[in-house]
């Protein structure tokens, strides 16, 4: 055993040596090789490792955009999950067995609903070939990030420890390198915008990534935090991801972790759902009375985003002058146009960037508007869809993520084991705070959310199949 272990580690250095010295003669082939190598050793001989690879690279992975052959991957990340999904569905034909109440799962279903409505709607795209490349990406996401970590973690659930571990520890690292680089800077609020380059393309994407693992770090601490060592190494990576959440300036991310944390409190005080409806109805009401007055307010209000986080709050209700908000409302008003000119098939999945511009009220733009197909999307999981794939397809979304939230509450009712127990719970929290961010802003187009999302759906079906084998 001894032997083996230093013939690898042996081994393991003189790799690491020779690309190293690669590098800094910038003989590039020479790394490259290499990725391709271990990757292929591992998605033939260790799927487990190229799975929790995939994690680990995600947050360090930087886009690649070819404008010749129009294509833009994240990479390694995305060729690892493409290079997962092949491998996945040639070896569903000989060796793979999913299990029938995975593959019949409600989550499950709603998935298969919502990328065949994705292909319907790809086949009446305004751009066909742009739809037909979104609906390639949202297979690959989907497969690697849904039905690879289950088959990972339904039989030996304390894999997604590992899991979670891998993309949470490059997190931190990359929030460690953004901060140095903002402090450089004296923390100016401007450079957060785009100093978490190039690994996310912007701070919302940034603050959504570093919200969602909150969550899930807290509860890593409370089930795998058994000595000193594990205990610290949480504490730190929780304080890192609480100082990368306020340096990220997202106020969307600091309104979705507080509401997601609202939701584990009425969770754990096993307030009544129909209570929930009463108040939420009753606070809906309220703000509908005074909607007037509340906007009028808004209206007044000159905040625009500011280095100082009292004032980057207050900036929140501006949608006079702050550009971010004001942009946003524009493209929801482009967005909603879209939707009245083809409100059942939409214009075509990944569509609204290039066809929003003429839809854009001159009253709404702003500095930060363009017209070129290059300013993003449409700044929300749900309006965006219903742009792209009509009502059907944004009714399917929201169906799906109400189906995920109480197949999690009643999986972490049921389960008595406390790992698939915390985990399932704080898997609905970190989607919680996910979908409160969904409301602002879409990110399900990227590896960089689309990993944490559709793996933490993994986990709520995996503890729910766990729970239904158990009362049989």
């Amino acid at each position: 055993m001894k032997k083996k272990f230093y013939i690898a580690l042996g081994g393991s250095v003189v790799f690491i040596l020779l690309n190293s010295i690669a590098l800094k003669y910038e003989f590039f082939y020479v790394p490259l090789i290499s990725a391709v190598a271990v990757i292929l050793y591992l998605l033939f001989f260790r799927i487990d490792m190229l799975i929790y690879l995939m994690a680990f690279v995600t947050p360090l992975s930087i886009e690649f955009d070819n404008a010749k052959y129009n294509i833009g991957l994240s990479i390694p990340a995305e060729i690892i999950m493409l290079l997962l999904t092949l491998l996945f569905f040639v070896r569903l034909l000989y060796d793979v067995r999913l299990e029938r109440k995975i593959v019949l799962h409600p989550i499950s279903i709603l998935i298969y609903i919502y990328l065949a409505w994705m292909l319907i709607t790809s086949i009446t795209s305004q751009l066909p070939l742009v739809s037909f490349k979104f609906l390639a990406s949202k297979i690959w996401f989907i497969t690697a990030c849904y039905f690879c970590v289950i088959q990972l973690i339904k039989n030996d659930f304390k894999r997604i420890i590992v899991f979670i571990n891998c993309y949470a520890f490059s997190l931190g690292v990359v929030i460690v390198m953004t901060t140095i680089k903002s402090a450089a800077l004296g923390f100016s609020e401007h450079g957060m915008h785009w100093i978490m380059s190039p690994y996310y393309n912007d701070h919302t994407a940034y603050g959504a990534a570093i919200a969602f693992f909150i969550p899930l770090i807290v509860a890593l601490f409370a089930v795998n935090g058994k000595t000193i060592r594990k205990k610290l190494y949480y504490l730190l990576l929780i304080a890192i991801l609480m100082t990368g959440l306020i340096l990220s300036y997202c106020r969307a991310a600091w309104l979705s972790i507080l509401i997601a944390f609202a939701v584990y409190i009425v969770i754990k005080m096993r307030i009544k759902l129909s209570w929930l409806i009463i108040g939420l109805t009753i606070v809906g009401s309220t703000l509908y009375y005074f909607s007037d007055d509340i906007l009028y307010k808004m209206g007044r209000n000159s905040q625009d985003s500011s280095g100082k986080l009292i004032e980057h709050l207050q900036s929140m209700s501006n949608i006079k002058t702050d550009a971010s908000n004001v942009e946003r409302l524009n493209r929801w008003v482009a967005a909603f146009g879209m939707i009245e000119d083809r409100p059942i098939l939409g214009w075509g999945p990944g569509t609204y960037q290039f066809e929003y511009a003429g839809y854009q009220k001159g009253k709404y733009k702003t500095i930060i508007s363009t017209n070129f197909g290059t300013g993003g999307n449409a700044h929300s999981e749900f309006i965006g869809p219903c742009a792209e794939m009509g009502f059907p397809g944004a009714i399917i979304v929201i169906i799906l993520m109400i189906t995920v939230f109480i197949v999690g509450i009643k999986a972490y009712i049921r389960t008595t084991e406390k790992i698939p127990k915390t985990l399932s719970l704080f898997a609905v929290i970190a989607l919680i705070s996910y979908y409160i961010h969904g409301i602002m802003n879409n990110f399900l187009d990227t590896d960089k959310l689309s990993l944490p999302f559709w793996s933490a759906i993994a986990i709520i079906v995996v503890v729910d199949v766990m729970n239904k084998d158990e009362m049989m």
